[in-house]
């Protein structure tokens, strides 16, 4: 092997190592979102009629910032229905404790709001699992997660 054709390799290797690496930033840069959404919370001490609370947070852990735009509501019957986003129930985060929407949120920020559970909502949260929806400026999909719940579904739902 001569030297034109080793530098020929090293030329090959190097540009096609260089494109799978600008192929990793792209997929892997920008904001990413991680969400958590708790339900049944109380305070310590308690408020006037014991309420339960949703706790929800979003936090970047990206490389950009965004602006949180909404925090949505999803039911599915199925985890097909979720795979095809065929909601049997949608909602929108009205009213609530925590910063107003639109609300910009630098690398490694965090938005929490905190919302006062209402009866319906309770009956949501016995029924299939409810998911929680990060809505942002940089993402046509929002970024999801099961709102975790410490009682027990009622499973002939």
């Amino acid at each position: 092997m001569n030297a034109t054709v080793l530098a020929a390799w090293v030329g090959a290797c190097s540009g096609l190592g260089s494109l799978f690496w600008n192929v990793y930033t792209k997929l892997t840069s920008g904001p990413k979102l991680r969400v958590t959404a708790f339900a049944e919370m109380v305070m310590i001490p308690p408020a006037p009629k014991n309420p339960t609370f949703l706790r929800i947070t979003v936090q970047n852990v990206g490389t950009s910032p965004t602006t949180l735009t909404n925090i949505t509501f999803h039911q599915y019957p199925s985890w097909w229905a979720r795979f095809r986003n065929r909601a049997t129930f949608n909602a929108v985060l009205n009213n609530y404790g925590g910063p107003q929407f639109p609300h910009k949120l630098e690398v490694g920020a965090e938005w929490s709001g905190l919302m006062e559970q209402d009866g319906r909502f309770q009956e949501l949260l016995k029924g299939n699992p409810l998911w929680c929806a990060a809505v942002h400026s940089f993402s046509k999909k929002p970024t999801q997660v099961e709102i975790l719940n410490p009682v027990p579904r009622d499973e002939s739902a």
